[in-house]
């Protein structure tokens, strides 16, 4: 009888295991729904935190559901994309993307395709995202980077993708400058911010995504300025692993080692060239600074190569086909990789390039673009070289 009454009381602990797990998974998920005027039974995807695709489902009559298990405790910025809106000519010009915290059980996106953008985008049931929108607001620089925003992509596309001509450069300079000032001053309204909102998740992700490639001490200044109640949220720990991914590849440190494939498709290693000063140019073909650095990085090359002197270029092209063709164009000399997964980026922490740093014989970092572009490259070479 005693057998009985355990098996029993085991198989009811059982079952009320099963049913609160149920009830717990059940409690965990999401659903992220809307409408989008336009899309009709076109797909759309749910992207993570880090913009990766999640799930993608097919729309009906314009209307979406997905349905997660997802942390609404510690909120993150995720999106939707709409692959339809996507087209390469156009990049970087059209609206496809929308984003919003995730934060509670059910959020409700509307928006509307107007001429191949995405437009009347509203977000419901995310307290985050409002408190996000009404941050952004209120930066004084912020109305101003709106309204310069499209002139920029206007001439950034037209420079990049339609002709590299002098006009177009110019343009995109001029464009360049102000967007430039604008976000210096919204940076001052940024850290002055944190000081009214000190345990503010959405505004960790602004200092996060504006302040995220600055140097390690910088970063850690604005941490402390937070409370220590949000110390554990998802972007407050995204800036501590920034800090130390920092200090692992600042002036001082060893470079980071790295192995990808060259253009003979053969696997190199930046710790075969220990013993040489190496230069890594971090660049693209896309990227118009960055092409025209080469020139000085040739000459560089050809000067100092029988002095113990090494160029590593690194391409962070999408496509090979892109780098194999500014390859064929540009003729470099040195040793030519292609980083295809962009996995250099995190262990060097930059975001823009070019990118250059110059490492000793002995694996350490000496510079970081201070003294490594234009003319000053020489100099700096021939200080080491020469005297």
């Amino acid at each position: 009888m005693k057998k009985i009454s355990n098996l029993i009381y085991v198989l009811t602990f059982i079952a009320i295991t099963i049913v609160s797990c149920t009830s717990s998974k059940e409690q965990n998920k999401s659903l992220i729904q809307g409408t989008i005027k336009g899309l009709g039974n076109n797909s759309i995807v749910l992207m993570d935190a880090k913009y990766q695709p999640l799930d993608t489902v097919q729309a009906s009559n314009d209307t979406f559901v997905f349905e997660h298990e997802l942390d609404i405790s510690n909120p993150k910025m995720q999106g939707l994309f709409i692959p339809q809106l996507s087209n390469k000519k156009d990049r970087g010009r059209r609206v496809n993307k929308t984003y919003f915290f995730v934060d509670s059980k059910t959020i409700n996106v509307t928006a509307s395709i107007v001429n191949e953008n995405l437009e009347n985008i509203e977000v419901t049931g995310s307290p985050t995202t409002k408190e996000y929108k009404d941050l952004e607001a209120n930066f004084p620089a912020s109305i101003e980077i709106e309204k310069y925003s499209k002139p920029y992509s206007d001439a950034f596309h037209l420079y990049n993708y339609v002709e590299k001509s002098e006009e177009h450069l110019k343009t995109l300079e001029y464009y360049t400058n102000i967007i430039d000032s604008l976000l210096t001053e919204k940076g001052k309204n940024i850290i002055d911010a944190i000081e009214y909102n000190k345990e503010s998740i959405a505004l960790s992700y602004i200092v996060y995504q504006n302040y995220g490639t600055k140097p390690a001490p910088f970063i850690k200044d604005l941490l402390n300025k937070f409370s220590p109640n949000i110390e554990d949220s998802y972007y407050i720990s995204l800036l501590k692993e920034q800090v130390k991914l920092k200090e692992e590849s600042s002036v001082g440190a060893m470079a980071p080692d790295f192995a990808l494939v060259d253009d003979t498709n053969k696997i190199v290693k930046l710790s075969d060239f220990k013993g040489s000063y190496v230069l890594i140019d971090f660049w693209a073909s896309w990227c118009g600074p960055c092409r025209r650095e080469i020139p000085h990085l040739k000459k560089a090359y050809n000067t100092f190569k029988d002095k113990g002197f090494q160029v590593v270029s690194v391409s962070i092209d999408s496509k090979k086909e892109a780098w194999e063709k500014a390859l064929k164009k540009e003729q470099l000399p040195y040793v030519k990789l292609w980083d295809e997964k962009k996995e250099t980026m995190q262990l060097y922490q930059y975001r823009g390039i070019p990118y250059i740093v110059l490492v000793s014989p002995e694996g350490k970092i000496l510079k970081i673009k201070e003294g490594l572009r234009g003319d000053a490259l020489e100099e700096t070479l021939k200080n080491i070289f020469l005297n």
